[in-house]
């Protein structure tokens, strides 16, 4: 469950929820669980979520297979930004419960042969902002998820289908009422200081000295 993103999801097996406070994009992440001989999770791998709001480009394109092309583009390049050839590209249909999707992906050849192909799957799941809702009102019920991988871990496009499919809005539960039995809060100490007056609360002042009292 996802308090700030506003939603729940299955978290795909061999991979973990991660810190996601410095995400540029969303409000989780995933990484690899790396294995029993390595300490830290593969660095060219790794998995985004979030609620698909106005902070990205394609948050504004109305419809989920351009969202999802658009998100597949730009994250290409902010994640890979080498020069290359988009290969491989491919679009499939993605159905969260009901709630209809679209994922695109497509892999890098990059310039530098040295360098392995990078792989990109942007999946969008949900309904977007009904047309002339005001803005003030405008609560985006679309959701993301970006996997990224490269030819020496290349993205599951099953587990990324799945885990896109696994997503469902989700709001923390309401705080509960207080409870009737609880005991009074204790009174006030008749004995305390009587508490200071607050910053721009006037004052009366009883003591003036004479020379200071206005002219007569």
């Amino acid at each position: 469950d996802n308090a700030a993103g506003g939603f729940s999801y299955v978290v795909p097996d061999g991979w973990k929820v991660s810190d996601a406070t410095q995400l540029s994009y969303g409000q989780a992440l995933l990484t690899k669980i790396p294995p029993e001989d390595a300490q830290d999770p593969p660095n060219d791998t790794s998995v985004l979520l979030g609620r698909l709001d106005l902070k990205l480009f394609a948050g504004a394109v109305p419809d989920n297979s351009g969202a999802a092309v658009r998100l597949a583009s730009d994250m290409g390049e902010f994640f890979m930004p080498f020069p290359g050839t988009r290969v491989n590209q491919e679009s499939v249909p993605l159905d969260a419960n009901g709630m209809p999707g679209v994922a695109s992906f497509f892999e890098v050849k990059f310039t530098d042969a040295n360098k392995p192909n990078g792989q990109i799957w942007a999946g969008v799941v949900g309904a977007p902002t009904a047309p002339g809702t005001p803005r003030g009102q405008r609560a985006p019920e679309r959701w993301f998820v970006v996997w990224l991988g490269s030819g020496t871990h290349p993205v599951d496009k099953a587990a990324a289908t799945a885990l896109a499919n696994s997503i469902r809005p989700w709001s923390p539960p309401a705080a509960p009422p207080p409870d009737p039995n609880a005991p009074p809060p204790p009174p006030a100490d008749p004995n305390a200081p009587p508490a200071r007056p607050g910053g721009g609360v006037p004052v009366p002042v009883t003591d003036v000295p004479p020379e200071m009292q206005p002219p007569a």
